[in-house]
């Protein structure tokens, strides 16, 4: 005992006193639309169709980037010869919904070069970050209080996504510290932490585990494979695909995987204590 003491008093005090410090070396893309001329290269590079190219006439076209697939590969950042991607470090990508997890630009095409120029950037459809909190506030007020028990649900993954999930109960994040705990039954918990494309062997003990959660049950889907279905891509004969195929999703973290401290602020999102920041980048 005396040797543990000692040895915690040479080592010092090992939490990250800020986790959300934007130190992140593993971040996800983000466009510059301005310098874009949609020439398509990153689309083409683009494993999980993360980033698409939509014509709407014959002179104009949508480009959009979608967090929700996106695995991080940073092929895009190779292949767009105007340096038109960056990195980003910051880890506070939690959102409400998939449309929230996008950002699309349109632009004019030169129908003779081909060239695109940014006219400007599109607003998605449906509720917005403010609005999508609220109405997420209102359904939990006064349940949760000031902790969130969470049972955590492999529905399919590659175990990638739970490798950070543990990491966030070590002492460098100390996940605890936010009042946030993991519990071993559905019955006991506040939210559901879903990972994996949800294979089809799996939909069943899913839906099963969201009924025996008591309300107001709160569904975070963790992952490219849990937001959007990832490299499996949806409705193959082994995955359905993203956690909304099966469930009513409140909170979506992406990342392959999402680092432990996109998670912790997942769920500072789910217990309704953190703006998701997405989309405001």
């Amino acid at each position: 005992m005396l040797g543990i003491i000692s040895k915690s008093l040479r080592t010092g005090t090992l939490t990250e006193a800020d986790p959300f410090g934007g130190h992140a070396s593993f971040g996800f893309p983000v466009m510059d639309f301005s310098r874009c001329t949609a020439c398509d290269e990153c689309v083409r590079s683009c494993p999980t169709g993360a980033i698409r190219a939509v014509p709407t006439t014959p002179d104009g076209k949508l480009i959009s980037l979608s967090y929700a697939s996106c695995i991080q590969c940073r092929a895009c950042v190779a292949a767009c010869p105007e340096q038109a991607i960056s990195v980003s470090t910051d880890v506070e990508v939690a959102a409400y919904s998939r449309e929230q997890l996008a950002r699309t630009a349109s632009f004019d095409v030169d129908p003779v070069t081909g060239r695109g120029t940014f006219r400007q950037v599109e607003l998605e459809a449906g509720l917005s970050l403010a609005d999508a909190a609220a109405r997420l506030k209102e359904r939990i007020r006064g349940r949760l209080g000031r902790s969130l028990h969470v049972r955590q649900v492999d529905a399919g993954s590659c175990n990638g996504c739970e490798l950070e999930i543990a990491a966030t109960t070590n002492p460098f994040y100390d996940l605890e510290r936010f009042g946030i705990h993991f519990v071993a039954s559905p019955r006991h918990a506040d939210a559901l932490l879903v990972t994996g494309p949800v294979t089809r062997n799996m939909e069943a003990a899913l839906r099963r585990t969201y009924e025996a959660t008591p309300e107001p049950r709160v569904v975070v889907a963790v992952g490219a494979c849990g937001c959007s279905g990832g490299i499996f891509g949806e409705g193959t004969y082994a995955a359905l695909g993203g956690v909304d195929r099966v469930l009513p999703v409140d909170v979506y973290i992406p990342g392959c995987p999402p680092r432990p401290q996109a998670i912790l602020n997942g769920l500072l999102v789910a217990m309704g204590v953190r703006e998701a920041r997405v989309g405001t980048r």
